[in-house]
């Protein structure tokens, strides 16, 4: 499992969405070439742009392990019936980013760096399209607000001074709550990097859940907060997988 850059410039983010709107929303579908690219955006209604041959398969895969309507769901909000055409957009680049922008009219924007591993990515920024579901229902929930009772007593994101006592390694385990620096300073990276582990392939994902016990709780809370806010969840979703291997 990779650690990744995440945060960026918002002038470089900003063009990068540009990008992604004048090539690619609403582009004539008889333009497209790759008819796997096709098929995988009919079947979950989702646009993708600038992919490499070699990420379409990887692609295809992760969407596949997701619950039956869940992308449905997570894409169009409960509450926001007049924008049923919100999209997930997926657009790899060469920046050396990763990270999601979200806007309630149109979807949620993917930026994935070609440089790392795309799976990772993807479920990177599942888990913050997940936030921004969750915080921007017009019938909007705190499911998300008990998050910091899972970290450090008196922890603050914003505070970089003594947060490497936190952070995950082979020597740091019992007391590790972070994994990897941006998540010390991001609730959101935070959670977003623990939902990867969740559904990565990578023995390592599950080596860290069994060795850190304040790293587990977090990943407990996540499972839990997504069975309660989406429909489409239920026990045999793939990100519960630890979860129901172990009890």
């Amino acid at each position: 499992m990779e650690v990744f850059a995440v945060r960026k410039t918002s002038i470089t983010i900003v063009i990068m969405i540009m990008t992604i709107m004048l090539s690619g929303c609403g582009k004539n579908k008889s333009e497209k070439i790759n008819e796997k690219e096709l098929e995988i955006e009919q079947k979950y209604g989702i646009e993708i742009e600038k992919v490499r041959e070699e990420d379409l398969k990887v692609i295809s895969e992760y969407f596949a392990k997701l619950p039956d309507g869940f992308v449905e769901e997570l894409k169009t909000y409960q509450d926001y019936e007049e924008y049923q055409d919100r999209k997930i957009y997926i657009y790899v680049s060469g920046d050396g980013v990763t990270d999601v922008k979200n806007d309630v009219s149109r979807g949620d924007y993917w930026i994935l760096n070609n440089n790392k591993e795309i799976e990772d990515q993807l479920a990177y920024c599942t888990m913050e399209s997940v936030s921004y579901n969750i915080s921007y229902r017009k019938k909007g929930t705190n499911l998300l607000h008990a998050w910091n009772r899972y970290n450090p007593s008196i922890y603050d994101y914003s505070d970089d001074k003594e947060y490497f006592k936190y952070l995950y390694n082979e020597d740091n385990t019992e007391e590790a709550y972070f994994i990897g620096e941006e998540p010390v300073l991001y609730a959101m990276d935070d959670e977003a990097r623990i939902f990867a582990l969740l559904m990565t392939e990578d023995e390592k994902g599950f080596e860290i859940l069994d060795k850190a016990p304040n790293i587990r709780k977090k990943a407990f809370y996540i499972r839990n907060m997504m069975d309660y806010a989406f429909e489409t969840v239920d026990e045999t979703a793939y990100w519960n997988r630890y979860f129901t291997e172990t009890e």
